[in-house]
């Protein structure tokens, strides 16, 4: 079972609201019976109905860390989609700083990319270039996804 009813035929904000909690029950009583595995998924449902909630609701700001928390890690049950942001931001900053880089070899870009995502900037890089701007950016979301890699690890292996 992926879903439950109250969730499958949910249309207003009361009947999200019911699948929320019912959702959220479910996944107690499977984790105190040890079948944390399922309670996990039932778990991880609630999460996205509550962000529908948040929608209905009109709480923007709420909905945003929603979606974002989803984006990045879902919600901490999703923990290696957080490795893929970390692959794929280096990568993608490597591959700018090698095409349009200044006579920087692939490695020199991958290694700049790997220093300025831990905010360690890029050696020779100026702000008032293109790719200070870069590694500014860069590193704020290495600081943004670090940060979500170790809350979600914590959580997801120490405890819930």
């Amino acid at each position: 079972m992926n879903e439950l009813g109250d969730e499958r035929y949910a249309e207003g904000l009361e009947d999200y609201k019911e699948a929320v909690r019912a959702n959220r029950q479910l996944a107690v009583a499977l984790r105190g019976q040890g079948i944390t595995e399922v309670a996990d998924r039932f778990a991880y449902r609630a999460q996205v109905l509550q962000r529908k909630v948040y929608r209905l609701q009109r709480q923007t700001g709420r909905y945003l860390l929603s979606l974002f928390s989803s984006a990045i890690a879902g919600y901490g049950y999703r923990p290696m989609w957080t490795l893929g942001w970390y692959v794929g931001v280096i990568f993608v900053c490597a591959l700018l700083y090698y095409l349009f880089g200044s006579e920087m070899s692939l490695a020199d870009a991958f290694i700049g990319s790997v220093t300025a995502f831990h905010g360690r900037g890029l050696f020779n890089a100026d702000l008032n270039n293109w790719q200070g701007a870069v590694a500014s950016v860069e590193a704020f979301f290495g600081l943004v996804i670090e940060i979500a890699f170790i809350v979600t690890f914590t959580q997801r292996y120490f405890g819930r």
